[in-house]
């Protein structure tokens, strides 16, 4: 067994245990009841779309500050979720993909949670809030859950389908023996039956023990609806007549637009029912197939709603709602057919404007709306002047907490998304008036296309008038690559498999007294397959010499990097570790150092 090389990190910071003055001051700080919400577009009834039915978020909008101008740094889960839970700008985190996870690129970055643990809080999360395979255990107190159920509840006749649609795809389509089922649903069930609604019920319980322990905590409910497939319970379909709803208003590619910014739509073709899916620039869906979307995908928020109010009747019926900061984020945006495009993947406004309400009970704007330019990035420093937590210094994103008190007040001048496409990026920026994005190649940063769209003229995005405007586009250019600097993008992550290693074969084995899970990360720093492994077991496993692998307990206290080496035969995990936690769930971070780089190992008990 090769040594390991303990990592020397910001984890440093979280303590063996707080001092008795900390306790104290711990004791008094507001609890955060963090509600995340997948692909959840500003389209609610409290956002002006008056044919929306989401009464409990526009309760919570009434009772909490609206921001109306809150947009993410990536469109897409994974990488906005990283970014915005590190407080990092994706340029700086260098996660733009969905496979690529935080720690492989920045091993030592401090999450919100961990940040707030340190701190005194009990943080603990249900559902999606890091991106679904990789839930970041420690960041939590406790393992993360999920509620129980299906997301779809398909009919055997429907899985048949599927597999009958798969069997007739050519061998060389990249769905086959990756086809998922319809992409709607319309099951006869109860809310509970769904795993969201399972995971409301989880997140109520969690909300009675935290009363009853009387301390700070954080806890994150993470839905996944709206995200694909649209299956709520067919009672949320009802509530919605299909032939009223609105169709989009602008159905076509921004005029002028370089056919990179626009996307693929392709999200959608992953599904039985949708594999001719066209993308924007090759076809249109059919009227009837339009208002199936939209219908599904609106039925769904007003399920999601429903858990939400849930929660808030929660915190009512408990007498914890004036000792509660509420916060309801979602990841990024949504097309429904605008631009001609679904899903989301671009840097216009529809895909990275996000609906965000944070209700602070001591708040002297609540029930206002704020119109000042807000980053998501924004929302960790914002809970930590909101819940009195030292807030880390190299954040990026600025506290948003004195605009619950002044919507007015000074905030930022320009709010910055990006998204990487095949070879190259696009850098965007938005200003009060304008949207500026530059696409630059990958490899050297040249620039190749720019964009601007005139959001006073045209809210919608639907002319590209960079050619009408060079002087304001020049102008912009200045501003934005003062926070975004041009330069070569190197998507590979700083831990990463090695190459041209020969076949080897290992046997695991997990010397921990609970289960761990242990994730090959190719060479590019990808996270790819996982083999999760209960105490005490072992299990043989081909793979290479140098490939490097990301372990984990799935209680968070115990982690390292482990690549293997010539003399590789058996690999214990966790051999050298306690794994009974402490009464307070932390135990100090172990820092050294070894000449042996050929694993590096970070180690905690809790953290």
């Amino acid at each position: 067994m090769q040594l390991r090389t303990l990592v020397v990190s910001r984890l440093a910071l979280l303590s063996a245990s707080l001092s008795a003055a900390a306790a104290v001051a711990a004791a008094e700080h507001r609890s955060v009841l963090l509600i995340c919400v997948d692909d959840l577009r500003p389209e609610l009834r409290c956002y002006g779309a008056q044919h929306m039915l989401t009464p409990n978020i526009d309760r919570l909008s009434d009772s909490g500050v609206t921001f109306d101008r809150c947009y993410v740094q990536v469109a897409v889960c994974n990488p906005s979720r990283a970014s915005t839970w590190t407080g990092l700008r994706p340029d700086r985190l260098n996660v733009y993909t969905l496979r690529t996870h935080f720690r492989e690129t920045v091993p030592d970055a401090v999450t919100l949670p961990q940040h707030l643990r340190a701190h005194g809080y009990t943080c603990e999360s249900l559902g999606k809030i890091f991106h679904n395979p990789w839930p970041d255990p420690r960041s939590w107190d406790r393992p993360h859950a999920w509620g129980k159920g299906s997301y779809t509840n398909y009919t055997p006749e429907q899985e048949e389908f599927r597999r009958g649609v798969e069997r007739g795809l050519p061998d060389d389509a990249w769905q086959k023996g990756n086809l998922r089922g319809v992409i709607t649903n319309a099951p006869d069930i109860a809310d509970e039956d769904h795993r969201d609604g399972a995971m409301t019920l989880l997140a109520i319980d969690c909300l009675r023990v935290h009363k009853e322990a009387g301390e700070p905590f954080l806890l994150a409910v993470g839905f996944t609806l709206p995200h694909l497939p649209w299956a709520p319970p067919k009672s949320w379909w009802d509530r919605y007549d299909r032939d009223a709803l609105p169709l989009p208003e602008n159905p076509t590619p921004p005029e002028g637009a370089p056919e990179v910014a626009v996307g693929t739509s392709y999200e959608l073709s992953h599904y039985a029912d949708m594999v001719e899916m066209p993308t924007p620039y090759s076809g249109t869906l059919s009227e009837s197939q339009t208002r199936r979307l939209r219908h599904a995908y609106f039925a769904s928020v007003s399920f999601i709603d429903a858990q939400v109010g849930k929660l808030l009747d929660t915190l009512d019926e408990l007498g914890m709602a004036d000792d509660t900061i509420v916060v309801l984020w979602s990841d990024h945006g949504y097309k429904l057919g605008e631009h001609n495009g679904w899903s989301k993947m671009t840097n216009y406004e529809i895909d990275t404007r996000i609906p965000m309400i944070i209700r602070d009970p001591h708040a002297e704007a609540n029930g206002q709306r704020c119109g000042r330019l807000v980053e998501s990035l924004d929302l960790y420093p914002t809970l930590c002047e909101l819940t009195g937590v030292p807030t880390p210094a190299d954040l990026d994103g600025r506290s948003a907490a004195p605009l619950l008190d002044d919507c007015g007040a000074t905030h930022l001048d320009a709010a910055f998304s990006q998204f990487v496409r095949g070879a190259r990026i696009g850098n965007a920026m938005r200003t009060d008036r304008w949207r500026y994005v530059e696409w630059r190649r990958l490899d050297d940063a040249g620039l190749e296309s720019r964009e601007l769209y005139d959001q006073q003229n045209d809210p919608q995005e639907n002319k590209n008038v960079v050619e009408e405007h060079p002087d304001v586009a020049d102008r912009l250019a200045i501003r934005m690559q003062q926070t975004l600097v041009p330069g070569p993008v190197d998507l590979k992550a700083t831990m990463h498999s090695d190459t041209g290693g020969r076949r080897a074969a290992i046997r695991w084995r997990n010397r921990r007294q609970g289960e761990v899970r242990v994730t090959w990360v190719n060479p590019m720093g990808q996270r790819m397959q996982a083999i999760d492994l209960e105490a005490g077991e072992q299990r043989d496993y081909n793979t290479f010499v140098g490939g490097l692998f990301a372990v984990e307990s799935l209680d968070g206290r115990y982690h390292e990097y482990v690549r293997v080496g010539e003399d590789d035969a058996e690999i214990e995990l966790g051999g050298d570790g306690a794994d009974t936690p402490s009464a307070s769930h932390r135990r100090p971070v172990v820092d050294g150092s070894s000449q042996d780089k050929r694993k590096q190992k970070t180690e905690t008990d809790g953290d």
